[in-house]
């Protein structure tokens, strides 16, 4: 599942109804993560473990806000392993996340247009 489906409503929740405070926080999420997975890949293509470690964290805590539970998970594994030192196959897994941030954003831009 790409997103949770209960997140939205949480967000409309939380913003006292306010869809357009929510279009907002979307597309910050989604500019936000474009600059992330740069962060990341420049991290992963020059070997840097730690700098993996504060782009992967932001994106699974901005992924959890829009329930992407898949890309927060993808994040937090490399987020860990950028902790303890060794992103085995960093660049491989940073494509595994930026695939997975392509299907997050094409489900929000779908689900915005269906309204």
């Amino acid at each position: 599942m790409t997103l949770d489906p209960d997140a939205m409503t949480r967000l409309l929740d939380i913003t006292g109804g306010d869809q357009g405070f929510v279009d907002e926080l979307i597309d910050t999420f989604l500019e936000d993560t474009t600059t992330q997975i740069v962060d990341l890949r420049s991290a992963a293509a020059s070997g840097d473990t730690a700098a993996i470690v504060r782009p992967a964290h932001s994106l699974k805590s901005n992924a959890a806000n829009v329930g992407a539970t898949a890309l927060g998970e993808l994040a937090r594994a490399l987020e860990a392993d950028g902790r303890a030192g060794d992103v085995p196959d960093a660049a491989r897994r940073v494509a595994n996340l930026e695939a997975e941030f392509d299907r997050v954003r094409d489900t929000l831009l779908a689900e915005r247009a269906a309204r």
